[in-house]
């Protein structure tokens, strides 16, 4: 195995790159990991990985595959200091090809459902809540373009290697909306003025649209919507995390899906 110990290495500069840019990583359609959680993850769920950077301190308790003997690094000293991004670094870091599984309503499952995130900023939130997803059996995630990168290191820690496996579309959500109107029944999830959580059944192909962490949807945005629908509160709080709240909706769809 090629060892790798100056912090100056091409290949740690790459690396380093690809961390740091979101425009970097869209050119290069390219994204990192860090962790030996979420590398397990990639090659369960059949990620392209195309290079690899080991510490000797994980390989101490870790085998690598056979299959990325190949593209493997060992790294020491500075050079595992430039791609640590973490407070508590494992010793592994994965350079993966991006994923090519777009939602696709034309061909979800008539009783599929829908997660639609609409300006969020927070990588963290939207990780949990493509975890979420995954967890409810949903179908799909569908990602405003103005949402924060789905490859952001934080995204990808957050949802937990669920990114790996849940088919997501980032594209312009109002264009979205009116071109399935009709085919996928959409829920704006608003504060106080909707039908309450409860008393809602979900119809067919069904979606749920979070909004902004700060603002969520504007009344602009929630007239775009079939229906909206709120999660009725009985104590002092007048809203939720947007995690939480998506976690609770989808929770309730999946359970109160229309025969």
């Amino acid at each position: 195995m090629e060892q790798i110990v100056s912090k100056d290495n091409q290949r740690l500069r790459e690396y380093g790159k690809l961390a740091a840019s979101r425009k970097y990583r869209q050119e290069q359609g390219a994204f990192v990991i860090e962790g030996g959680k979420l590398l397990s993850e990639a090659l369960r769920s059949g990620v392209e990985v195309r290079a690899v950077y080991v510490s000797k301190r994980w390989l101490e308790g870790n085998a690598l595959p056979p299959a990325l003997e190949d593209r493997s690094f060992l790294i020491s000293g500075p050079a595992e200091q430039r791609l640590s991004q973490s407070q508590s670094p494992q010793g592994v870091y994965a350079v993966c090809s991006m994923l090519d599984n777009p939602v696709n309503p034309d061909t979800m499952d008539s009783k599929g459902t829908l997660l639609g995130l609409w300006n969020l900023q927070d990588p963290g939130n939207v990780g949990t809540m493509i975890r979420a997803a995954d967890a409810m059996g949903v179908s799909g995630v569908v990602l405003s373009r103005d949402c924060c990168d789905l490859y952001n290191l934080k995204t990808l820690r957050a949802a937990m290697g669920s990114l790996f496996r849940m088919p997501v579309l980032v594209t312009d959500m109002e264009e979205f909306l009116k071109q399935y109107r009709g085919t996928v029944t959409s829920f704006a999830a608003v504060v106080g003025q909707g039908e309450p959580l409860t008393a809602v059944s979900f119809p067919g192909r069904s979606m749920v649209i979070i909004g902004n962490e700060g603002n969520g949807l504007s009344a602009e945005q929630a007239a775009l919507c079939d229906r909206r629908v709120t999660i009725p509160m009985r104590g002092s709080a007048e809203s939720l995390n947007a995690a939480m709240a998506a976690t609770i909706l989808l929770w309730e769809m999946a359970g109160k899906r229309e025969n």
